[in-house]
């Protein structure tokens, strides 16, 4: 059987030419923005940490609301939106004057952007059957991932032969692009189901969809768990690859090496979560939090460890990170009820996004106080003790995780 059969579908096809330059415009231009705000505006940590701020923070703010209107109208109309929106709000960094605008845009941008993700998810459910869900699933996270790594190093490599303007405008095209894929979408998918009683509320419905089924909101709650673990010390790695004498080289393979495994990772995860998400989570979540925590105890003894071993253990890392997410997303496109599906993706992104907004700080205290290798240690072990708990809890969440929700 072909595992890519789906594609026959326009549909699949057009969704994917509309993924690949819309995630890559989340990136492209990340490394020209953090370039004019330290080495041609001189700005230092305050900065810096209200630009990451303003990058993340409306996903988890202003995205649940957002998904109302996805839910009450198209996906694809919705993805349209968001791409010539991203494009607009790209633009304008041209003609910023001062950081507090570059930063109030920045802002803006990712409030428009965040309509995308749950527009995208309610697409997949829509036009994807039930046996397809991993494989599709596990392709855009990859689509994903690989934007994540290519994205800024690409971005680098533009402003090295053009000026800051000519990267910007060069997003702003990909978002256009994006947009331009998205119109055979408009208007393709299944219509929406009429919303039952308990589905015609506004935002707070995406969370009333995890507190009446328990399956999902364990798997909720796993998953924040877990990202808030591997938040810890994801920031820490640098410091990680200090302990090992590897230098700025082998942090910058690193980060290269755990965004393949995630790529990886995702694909495997596709083929791996079609039937059994809950189990292929915790799985993964076992295998990254006893990497971690080996890894953190080599550097507490003071062991040596060559960049080899190094690039494959942080490769494996990535990986399960995304084998987490895609057998989440097919839980939820098989539960939750499709008039209500861009609200509960939202909201499980705003719930992972504020975990995620908090790690850091923790974890870089951890640090400070006890070094790096015990922040690293202590999410390895908070992921493995998550995914017991989890397994634990499967016995009291009533349901199987098959069986597809459709009205």
């Amino acid at each position: 059987m072909n595992a890519y059969a789906f594609l026959r579908d326009r549909r699949q096809r057009w969704l994917l030419a509309c993924s690949v330059p819309a995630d890559l415009a989340d990136w492209l231009d990340y490394v020209a923005i953090l370039s004019l705000l330290v080495f041609v505006w001189g700005e230092g940590p305050l900065v810096l940490a209200g630009f990451a701020i303003c990058l993340a923070a409306p996903y988890a703010l202003i995205g649940p609301w957002l998904a109302v209107w996805v839910d009450r109208g198209e996906p694809g109309r919705a993805m349209l939106l968001a791409n010539l929106g991203r494009a607009a709000t790209t633009a304008l960094i041209l003609v910023a004057p001062d950081v507090v605008a570059v930063l109030a845009i920045v802002l803006l941008r990712s409030a428009v952007d965040s309509l995308f993700a749950p527009a995208r998810q309610s697409m997949i459910q829509r036009i994807t059957s039930d046996v397809d869900l991993g494989t599709v699933n596990g392709l855009h996270h990859a689509i994903n991932q690989t934007a994540k790594v290519v994205g800024p190093g690409l971005g680098g490599l533009l402003l090295a032969v053009m000026p800051f303007n000519w990267v910007i405008g060069s997003n702003a095209i990909l978002s256009l692009l994006a947009a331009l894929a998205c119109l055979p979408l408009v208007g393709s998918a299944l219509p929406r189901p009429q919303a039952t009683d308990g589905q015609c509320g506004g935002v707070i419905e995406g969370f009333a969809v995890f507190n009446r089924d328990r399956l999902l909101l364990l798997a909720l709650l796993f998953a924040a768990g877990a990202f808030f673990a591997f938040f810890l010390y994801d920031s820490q790695l640098a410091l990680v690859a200090v302990l090992f004498g590897l230098g700025q080289g082998g942090f910058a393979l690193s980060v290269a090496s755990s965004g393949a495994g995630g790529v990886v990772g995702a694909l495997l995860a596709g083929r791996l979560a079609g039937q059994r998400p809950m189990p292929v989570m915790i799985l993964a979540a076992v295998v990254s939090g006893l990497t971690t925590m080996a890894v953190s105890v080599w550097a507490m003894l003071g062991l040596p460890m060559g960049l080899a071993p190094f690039l494959l253990i942080l490769a494996a890392m990535g990986g399960t990170t995304a084998m987490m997410m895609v057998p989440f997303r097919v839980l939820m496109q098989r539960r939750v009820p499709q008039a209500v599906m861009a609200r509960a993706s939202a909201t499980s992104e705003a719930v992972i996004t504020a975990v995620m907004l908090a790690a850091p700080l923790l974890g870089g205290a951890i640090s400070a106080q006890w070094g790096v290798a015990v922040a690293m240690c202590l999410g390895g072990a908070l992921v493995v003790l998550l995914a017991l708990a989890t397994l634990g809890g499967l016995r009291f969440a009533g349901e199987r995780s098959s069986g597809r929700v459709s009205a």
